[in-house]
């Protein structure tokens, strides 16, 4: 039995506003409150320099202890840390968790190149695309049955191997305010295709409604081709779905010779389907719209809807996934890996069995809900039970609710940019939407647009 060691935790600097990226790899921070973000971002200098100093500490975690990465700056990092020192306390395994913060992406980056990794780490969307030659297989443990299904098939690999526990998952879809669509008349059951959802757009449109919100800050231009390009070219029951995964991969993809989804969106622009300020507003304006029932639709992840629901408690959200191209393709879910709540185990650890202690702690129903309400996902293993009535259980029923409705034509996936892109796309998406929609003139914009992708995708692969 280890000596009993109170929890040691290291912060890194919090340093700016954060901004909500569940898409792309290296999100910095989220919190399942307003007011939580507003404190992280409200750094003193003084704060500022005692995190420095921690930061510079951060080594090795002492002998006989657990080292664990961690990446969450905000507010709700001290029950996390409460989390581990009761662990510490009922299991007298000591674990040292060294938060990096906004860091956390390059910081594991180096780690990786020099093969120096910390006992456990959190592999924010990227446990088998990035961090899977470092990790152990864990798909023997118990808890693995209890993952959902459609968030299991995303995280094992072709050899069975599934290399972390998963807390929360993050779900790319397309979140909707129920009062303003069925003023409207429009029945979200029978959005099965894109045609489908523009005639849901157009009767929005006629009731005097915005259709569709989103700007061009936050992660929404991103969010918007992360959503599209799936639907146009990987899904199952797209033309040529497997060809076009293949040529995604190795590099020999034309984007060039693909605009389907720049076509979507100039089509809703000049319908006037899109709200007046996308270019000058920010994220907190579109959260505002869904709250107050101004518009209709917005491109996102869930992680939206509880803070939607802080805006307005009376909201009426729902969850629809992103149609298809065709009748016959089934509607599609982007889900992923939350970003502070998925674990994983260094397969040259000197300490296997602590660290497996540690995740079938945090797998616990009791446990794994507090974290659920640190993350802002929602649940990936099935017994956990969020506490009813708040945030993380409405964000949990209206994905269920949406599964039920589209129940038999549903196509879940990775996120796009995780699984078919080079690691750095995620900025070159939000630059190329951005280039497109920002002056006015799509149809003039959009060969620019699509040469900023072409081009930074040849690069990274290097064509």
């Amino acid at each position: 039995m280890k000596k009993k060691l109170a929890v040691k935790a290291i912060s890194s600097v919090l340093a700016g506003t954060m901004v909500l990226s569940l898409g792309g790899c290296g999100s910095s921070g989220s919190s399942s409150t307003a007011t939580t973000q507003s404190a992280a971002a409200e750094t003193t200098a003084a704060e500022a320099e005692a995190d420095d100093a921690a930061a510079t500490e951060e080594a090795k975690a002492p002998e006989g202890s657990i080292e664990l990465a961690y990446n969450l700056t905000t507010d709700d990092y001290a029950v996390f840390q409460q989390i581990i020192a009761d662990f510490t306390e009922e299991t007298d395994i000591q674990v040292t968790v060294n938060n990096l913060g906004s860091d956390y992406e390059s910081a594991m980056k180096t780690k990786m190149a020099s093969n120096d990794l910390p006992d456990m780490w959190v592999t924010h969307g990227w446990s088998l695309i990035r961090y899977s030659e470092y990790m152990m297989d864990i798909s023997d443990q118990p808890w693995v049955e209890k993952i959902d299904s459609g968030l299991k098939d995303v995280i094992t690999n072709d050899d069975g191997e599934l290399f972390i526990l998963p807390i929360t998952q993050a779900v790319a879809s397309i979140m909707y305010n129920k009062d303003v669509v069925d003023a409207a008349g429009v029945e979200i059951a029978d959005i099965r295709t894109w045609d489908d959802f523009n005639d849901a757009c157009q009767k929005i449109a006629d009731s005097g409604k915005t259709p569709i919100e989103m700007v061009l800050t936050d992660a929404y231009d991103s969010y918007t081709l992360e959503g599209l390009w799936p639907t146009e070219y990987t899904n199952d029951g797209v033309a040529d779905a497997e060809a076009n995964r293949e040529s995604l991969k190795d590099g020999s993809w034309d984007w060039t010779q693909h605009t389907e989804a720049f076509d979507l969106i100039q089509t809703w622009y000049e319908n006037g389907w899109i709200n007046d300020d996308y270019v000058s507003g920010k994220r907190d304006q579109v959260l505002q719209a869904l709250a107050n029932g101004d518009g209709a639709f917005t491109l996102f992840s869930t992680e939206n809807i509880p803070q939607i629901r802080i805006l307005n408690k009376d909201a009426n959200i729902g969850i629809l996934p992103y149609p298809s191209v065709a009748e016959d393709a089934p509607s599609y879910f982007g889900t992923g890996e939350g970003n502070f709540s998925c674990f994983g185990i260094w397969k040259d650890t000197e300490y296997a069995d602590e660290c497996k202690q540690l995740l079938a702690y945090l797998a616990q129903p009791e446990i794994a809900s507090q974290i659920v309400m640190i993350d802002g996902g929602i649940p990936a293993l099935t017994d956990t039970e969020v506490e009813s009535g708040t945030d993380a259980a409405y964000t949990a029923d209206a994905f269920k609710e949406a599964q039920t409705q589209f129940d038999g034509d549903l196509f879940y996936d990775n996120f796009f940019d995780r699984e078919y892109l080079p690691s750095g796309m995620w900025s070159v998406m939000t630059d190329s939407v951005d280039t497109f929609l920002a002056d006015g003139d799509p149809a003039s914009a959009k060969e620019e647009a699509v040469g900023i992708v072409a081009d930074n995708y040849n690069d990274l692969m290097g064509n």
